[in-house]
């Protein structure tokens, strides 16, 4: 796995990013820095609208802010063309869904699997056996995601996010679908897997409790930062 260094894998300064035009004109981000230390644990909190998803989405190199700069892992990615930032998605980042987003029609090995067949050269595909090992679904390798609850499908996707070995580990509401049970178990292992692994966490959540876990607690209110707290 990646080893935590001093450096900051995440440098923004300025991002915006505006929908709509003229009166109707929505400021999803305004003017926003963030800065996150490799091996760092942040969660991002507000309410609905606020703009978290938006700014999830462009850590994520899912959506491109209008303006301002964004190094990631010392990489300008604003800049990358989008064969490139296809690249730095598979390499640098994991990703970890509010809904799971698993392939119905792909048991729990092959949905792991998944994001190692688009890595140049030669991948050891035994890696994503071991990370279902490690999320303690060795046993439900070969089931499909409609014969697993939700706490197992969460899982698979958290291996299926760090079967990539990435730099920094990106989660949306990972305990929205579950109960307060299976909400903690995932918490725990993520939290743990973040320590075993020196993989760099943000988390979204609305959930203050889910906050608390965070080593700093960053909050945004109508696209700007309302306060950040460590």
């Amino acid at each position: 796995m990646n080893q935590v260094d001093t450096k900051r894998i995440v440098e923004m300064h300025g991002i915006s990013r505006h929908y709509g035009d003229g009166v109707s004109q929505v400021k999803a981000l305004d003017d926003v820095d963030l800065s996150i230390q490799a091996g760092e644990f942040v969660a991002i909190v507000g309410a609905s609208g606020s703009g978290k998803s938006t700014l999830l989405q462009i850590l994520g190199c899912l959506d491109r802010a209008d303006s301002g700069q964004y190094l990631l892992a010392g990489k300008n990615v604003l800049s990358l063309p989008e064969k490139e930032l296809a690249r730095v998605r598979n390499e640098v980042l994991g990703f970890v869904f509010q809904s799971f987003h698993l392939l119905g029609d792909r048991n729990a090995l092959d949905n792991v699997r998944l994001p190692l067949e688009y890595r140049r050269g030669k991948v050891e595909t035994s890696l994503a056996e071991q990370m279902l090992e490690r999320v303690q679904l060795s046993d439900r390798v070969k089931h499909f995601p409609s014969q697993l609850s939700g706490g197992e499908r969460q899982r698979v996707a958290i291996a299926r996010a760090l079967v990539k070995q990435p730099q920094l580990l990106l989660c949306d509401e990972p305990t929205g679908n579950l109960d307060s049970r299976n909400g903690q178990q995932i918490l725990d292992l993520l939290s743990g897997l973040r320590e075993e692994y020196q993989t760099t966490l943000v988390l979204v959540t609305h959930d203050t409790e889910v906050a608390d876990r965070a080593d700093r607690v960053v909050t945004l209110k109508d696209g700007r930062w309302s306060e950040e707290s460590s």
